[in-house]
């Protein structure tokens, strides 16, 4: 299991263990039963102050980014969610209104791993692919970006 995958999953935990009343993420909590991974050297690394405000900094960007994304599916309901380098986040899902479609974007090998804990549901993708090649912009129909940890649009087509 690769750390970039799991360091923000955990993150995602902690943040709902010490904010409970602020933070909510089932998918983390699940998600975490069921990686086999030695998270021992991330639990000594989260007793730190500067951590724990990392933990809750990461989540309230995650659901910053969840509130702006429901806004403008309200406003365009058959929107697409592009999650670019989605790794095992469900900011797609968790803002699915019922008609848009969700792409999930990231490398061959995080796609795998994701495909295995978090199968695309219906109207959802999961989409192998390097960013930098923009082939996947073939494969998207989109009018709206979201990631966790880079920012890109595209725009409507006119």
């Amino acid at each position: 299991m690769q750390e970039t995958l799991v360091i923000p999953l955990y993150g995602r935990k902690m943040c709902l263990e010490l904010y409970p009343n602020l933070y909510r993420d089932e998918t983390a909590l699940r998600l975490m039963e069921q990686i086999d991974y030695d998270f021992s050297l991330l639990s000594q690394k989260s007793k730190s102050l500067m951590q724990q405000f990392g933990f809750l900094e990461a989540a309230m960007h995650q659901n910053d980014l969840a509130w702006e994304v429901r806004d403008y599916l309200r406003e365009h309901p058959n929107a697409a969610v592009v999650n670019l380098g989605c790794g095992l986040d469900d900011t797609g899902r968790s803002c699915d209104n019922g008609s848009c479609r969700i792409y999930n974007l990231d490398f061959p090998g995080v796609i795998a791993v994701r495909d295995a804990l978090l199968p695309a549901g219906e109207r959802e993708e999961n989409i192998a692919c390097d960013l930098n090649d923009t082939t996947w912009f073939r494969l998207v129909a989109a009018s709206a970006c979201v990631e966790p940890g880079l920012y890109a649009g595209l725009s409507e087509p006119e």
